[in-house]
Formats: structure tokens, sequence, C-alpha cells
């Protein structure tokens, strides 16, 4: 297939840039408001105490990492998001799709990554590994996750994933589905690429706090960064620093 981009309508334009920031803009606001209602044992947004979490509280535990996901990751998927809309936009070439529905089924896909970063959160905690705040408290989980993320930024599935979510033309060329259904398809099939890019970095955030936002931001800022700027640099900077920090943590520096 070859897809031919079009220049989209100037209200298609605007309608996607402000549905990225409604969305990501309501995502931050919403961990922000959680962050100062999650330490408060009187508020039913308050963290769990103990390992016996209620159904609720794990329901609440999902949204949270779901909503997370959102306000992080959708940042770096606009240029994917905008290339998709100028791709359907020529419409005569018959290339057809639905942006929202990419943009559901690529949230879809961060939302089942949630379950897992649930459970492990769930387990974790349980373990005693780490607090109510979802920050580690044992020196060697922190830097064995830091190790691994750091080594993960070496790997040729990293590497590959990246590539993709870097070149978001190749990417649509080589997976395209056209329809609706191919729009929820495709949008999450860029998420498990995406998934398969920052997993890792997604687990540090149980070294540095899980509702810590200026934690979140940063991780955020780095995988916005790693994405749009094509160099392997970035990547291996920002592995190393980790493994560095890791093996600090693990011999008892700054512990």
């Amino acid at each position: 297939m070859t897809v031919l981009l079009s220049e989209p309508t100037a209200r298609t334009k605007r309608a996607v840039t402000t549905a990225l920031v409604v969305i990501i803009g309501l995502s931050w606001a919403y961990l922000a408001f959680l962050s100062t209602r999650m330490s408060d044992m009187g508020s039913p947004f308050a963290m769990p105490m103990t390992s016996a979490w209620t159904g609720q509280q794990a329901v609440l535990m999902w949204t949270m990492w779901s909503v997370m996901m959102a306000g992080m990751m959708l940042p770096s998927a606009a240029p994917m998001i905008s290339v998709y809309s100028r791709t359907i936009e020529a419409s005569a070439r018959g290339l057809h799709g639905s942006t929202g529905i990419f943009v559901a089924g690529y949230l879809a896909t961060w939302s089942g990554f949630a379950v897992l970063a649930t459970a492990a959160q769930w387990m974790l905690h349980d373990a005693a590994l780490v607090n109510t705040m979802g920050v580690s408290t044992s020196r060697w989980l922190g830097g064995a996750l830091l190790l691994v993320a750091g080594a993960y930024q070496f790997t040729a599935p990293k590497q590959a994933c990246l590539r993709q979510c870097r070149s978001p033309l190749g990417f649509l060329m080589n997976h395209w589905r056209n329809g609706r259904a191919g729009a929820l398809v495709l949008g999450m099939h860029h998420g498990v690429v995406c998934v398969g890019c920052c997993w890792a970095l997604m687990a540090v955030l149980f070294v540095l706090g899980v509702m810590n936002l200026w934690w979140i931001a940063l991780v955020a800022a780095g995988v916005l960064v790693e994405k749009l700027l094509p160099s392997r640099l970035i990547t291996r900077i920002l592995g190393a620093g980790l493994v560095v920090w890791g093996a600090a943590l693990l011999i008892g520096i700054g512990a």
C-alpha cells in the first residue's frame, strides 16, 4: 500500500489538536487531584494501607495507572496521530478510518498495560517492597529495577520499537488497516509498539514514586525527547544513567 498524505483542513487539524490537549490536560488534572487525596485516609481516593486491597481500591489504582499512561504517552504519540489523521483525510484514495477510534485503540493498549502495573504494585505492596505511595522501600528492588530499565535501553527490541515510534509514515505504510475497525486495530498495534519501547521506563516509577507528579513529568519528558530526536545517543545516555544509578543503589550509595 502506498500512503499519500494530504494537508489536513484547518478544521480537522484544530479538532485533533484540541482533542489531544483536552485529554492530556484532563489526565494531568486528575493525577494532580489524586496526589492531594491519596494520603488522606478519610478520602475515598486514599491509597490502600494494607495488603488486602478491596475491589474498589484495585479499580482506583487501575484507573490511576490508565489515566497516567494517557497523560504521559499521548504527547509522544501526537506525531503518529497527526500523520494518521492526514492519511485518512485523503479519502478519495481509498484510505478510510477514524482518528478518534485510532486514539481509543492506542489508549486501550495502555489500559491493558495498566492492569499489569496495578497487579505489580499490589504484589509489591503486599510484600512490603513499596509503600502506600508506590515508592520502593528496598534498595535491592530499586537498584534492580533501574538496572533492568537501563540495560533494556541497549537491547534490539527497544531499538526496533523505538524506530517504529519515530517513523509514523513507515509504521502506517507497513501496518495499515482500512476502515473504523482497522483504525482500532492499528491504534492498538501502535500501543503495543509503544509499550514495547517504554515499559521498562514505566517500571522506574516504582523507584521514583508512582504518585510523584514531578518524577512522572520527568519520565514523560524523557520518553518524548527520546521519540522525537532521531539519535541513539539520547537512548544510550538515558540507559547508562539508569545503570549507574541502579548500581549505586545496590552498593549502598544514595540508599
